[in-house]
C-alpha cells in the first residue's frame, strides 16, 4: 500500500470524524464568535436558526445535531430555558452563563432598579465578554483537538484585538447620554458607548406597556427628544405616545449578520446615531 494511499485514507477518516462530531452552538451571536475562533479548521453548526433561545422549537434535525455533537455551547437555562431538558445532563454541553468566565449584570425593572438574584443574559454585547467567550471556545476545542490548538488560539487573539480596537473607538468622554428602550436588552452596551438607561416601556417585548409606565417616562424624560432603542417588531402605536423621540430599530441578536465584529459595530453606529439625534 503506497504512502500516498495511506495519507489519503487518513485524510478521509479525519473528514468523516469532523462531520460526525461537530461543534454545535445554540444561538446566532455565539455562533458568530465560534466562527471566528474555528476559522481554518472547522465550520460550527448553528442549532437555533431564526430563534432567540427564549421560545424554542426543536426539530428532528436539531435533536440529531445535539446527539452527534462533540461539543455543544449554549448560554444556559436563564437564556434558553426550553433547552435545559435536553442539554442539562448532556456531558458534551457547556453553558456560558455557568462557566464563570464572563461578567454579568442583573436584570432591571422598567424604571432602572436592579433585580436581586437575576441576570441579564445578553452578555455578548459587552466587548470584554465577547473576547472571553472567544478564548473559552478556543480552550474547549483545543482540549478536544490539540492538533489545532495553535490555530484556535491565534484566531482567538486576532478576534480579541479586532473586537477591542473597534469597541475602544466608541468610548466617549463626558456625561453619559440617556436613552430609553422598548425592553431592557442593551445594558451591556452602556459602558463601551457611554450610555445611561432612563427606562423601558415594558419588561417583556411580548407585553404591551402600561399607561402608568408611559406616563412615568414622559414625566421623567431627561431630554425633550429621547432616543428609543427597540426591536423591529415593537408597536409604533405604543412608542409614539412618547413623541418626540429619536427611534432606532436594533437587533441585539445580530440575526442578519455574518460577522460578529461587523455586527457589533453596526449596533454601535445605530445606537450612537440615535442618542446623537436626541436633544434637550
Amino acid at each position: 500500500m503506497s504512502r500516498l494511499y495511506i495519507f489519503c485514507l487518513c485524510a478521509l477518516f479525519t473528514t468523516i470524524s469532523w462531520a460526525q462530531a461537530p461543534l454545535v452552538v445554540s444561538i446566532h451571536p455565539i455562533y458568530l464568535i465560534a466562527k471566528k475562533i474555528t476559522q481554518g479548521v472547522e465550520e460550527p453548526e448553528l442549532l437555533l436558526k431564526n430563534q432567540s433561545g427564549h421560545d424554542v422549537q426543536l426539530t428532528p434535525q436539531n435533536r440529531k445535531s445535539i446527539q452527534n455533537a462533540s461539543l455543544i455551547i449554549w448560554m444556559g437555562k436563564a437564556h434558553e430555558a426550553p433547552l435545559e431538558k435536553v442539554l442539562s445532563n448532556n456531558v458534551n454541553a457547556v453553558s456560558i452563563l455557568d462557566s464563570g468566565i464572563i461578567q454579568t449584570l442583573p436584570l432591571r425593572t422598567t424604571r432602572g432598579v436592579a433585580i436581586k438574584d437575576s441576570v441579564d443574559t445578553h452578555v455578548w454585547l459587552d466587548p470584554n465578554n465577547a473576547v472571553r467567550i472567544g478564548f473559552f471556545i478556543a480552550a474547549l476545542r483545543s482540549q478536544q483537538h490539540p492538533e489545532h490548538k495553535n490555530t484556535y488560539w491565534n484566531n482567538a487573539k486576532a478576534f480579541a484585538k479586532e473586537m477591542l480596537v473597534i469597541s475602544q473607538s466608541y468610548n466617549g468622554a463626558g456625561v453619559a447620554r440617556p436613552y430609553w428602550s422598548f425592553h431592557d436588552a442593551y445594558q451591556y452596551l452602556e459602558r463601551p458607548l457611554n450610555l445611561k438607561f432612563s427606562g423601558a416601556l415594558t419588561d417583556d417585548p411580548h407585553v404591551a406597556p402600561t399607561i402608568a409606565q408611559i406616563k412615568y417616562l414622559n414625566d421623567t424624560r431627561a431630554y425633550k427628544k429621547m432616543c428609543l432603542l427597540a426591536e423591529a417588531s415593537a408597536s409604533a402605536s405604543q412608542y409614539q405616545k412618547l413623541a418626540p423621540i429619536s427611534f432606532q430599530s436594533v437587533d441585539e441578536s445580530m440575526t442578519a449578520d455574518q460577522d460578529f465584529v461587523a455586527g457589533w459595530k453596526k449596533l454601535a453606529l445605530e445606537t450612537q446615531r440615535c442618542v446623537l439625534n436626541a436633544r434637550k
